[in-house]
């Protein structure tokens, strides 16, 4: 088992897969879970204010102005965004691979008598069969899909927004790992965020700076010795790389911000929102 680690344990080529993922894993996808739901951390949704912000935004800027009825929001989480805005009366469709956050989601969508359509689904891989006003991708999820899924997914929100229709995204900028050092570290625990019972965790961080690509990589050993691997990759994006690559794919209209409540754009910010639209 010793070789085996160490031989994995080396740096990973660029959005190579690990072993195991963790929003289908059912123990840490309950993690997960916990984490979009406090109110106190960042750690996979943003705090209350800022979502509150945010959906201030969509509502006012985006919604009002273009007369928006219909969003696809993709990466939804437990729904947080989707309860908001359905109140605000949108008609929502929501997308996420985690199951147990849609079905955390369903719930509170029932409670809250919100018609808010949430599906299960790889949004990648996913044929969608409805056209939308605004699709939206929130907190960097575009920056942890690779170069092949990113050019599937731009070709798929272009053909299903209507005309005229807004694509919102953000992501990370290069210089929010500028003073980046690579790092191993292990750590014990009798029991966390990784598994129930007693683990070992191998962690690793790296930086591809001629790519702009980051990773966080964690090596899981339980028990028995069986040992997952979670890679966990950040595609970073400057201003003019990402214009290219949108204008490319026929979005017209770019409009950046430093996140996703609108603020002015500025070159020192570790953050990117971007609006395109299309013709």
């Amino acid at each position: 088992m010793i070789t085996k680690l160490l031989q994995t344990s080396g740096k990973p080529s660029i959005f190579q897969e690990g072993t195991s993922q963790l929003w289908t894993d059912d123990y840490i996808s309950r993690q997960l879970l916990a984490s979009h739901l406090d109110p106190m951390s960042d750690g996979a949704s943003r705090r209350p204010e800022v979502i509150d912000s945010t959906v201030h935004w969509i509502d006012h800027y985006l919604c009002r102005q273009d007369n928006a009825k219909e969003i696809l929001d993709l990466g939804c989480g437990p729904g947080l965004y989707a309860q908001r805005l359905a109140k605000l009366g949108y008609s929502v469709t929501d997308i996420d691979f985690s199951k147990l956050s849609i079905e955390y989601a369903k719930r509170q969508a029932t409670r809250g008598k919100f018609e808010i359509s949430y599906l299960n689904e790889n949004y990648i891989l996913y044929d969608y069969p409805n056209p939308y006003d605004i699709i939206l991708m929130i907190y960097c999820d575009f920056g942890v899909i690779d170069e092949l899924s990113r050019d599937t997914l731009l070709t798929k929100i272009y053909a299903t927004l209507k005309p005229g229709g807004s694509f919102v995204f953000d992501v990370f900028r290069p210089q929010k790992y500028l003073d980046h050092k690579e790092t191993k570290t292990w750590s014990m625990a009798n029991g966390g965020f990784w598994r129930p019972g007693p683990y070992l965790s191998l962690d690793s961080s790296y930086w591809y700076e001629d790519s702009g690509v980051q990773l966080d990589q964690y090596i899981i050993v339980d028990e028995s010795s069986r040992f997952e691997v979670y890679n966990i990759w950040d595609k970073t994006y400057t201003r003019d790389e990402i214009s290219s690559i949108l204008l490319k794919y026929g979005f017209v209209d770019l409009e950046f911000y430093n996140n996703f409540s609108g603020n002015l754009y500025t070159e020192d910010n570790d953050t990117l929102c971007v609006l395109a639209r299309k013709k």
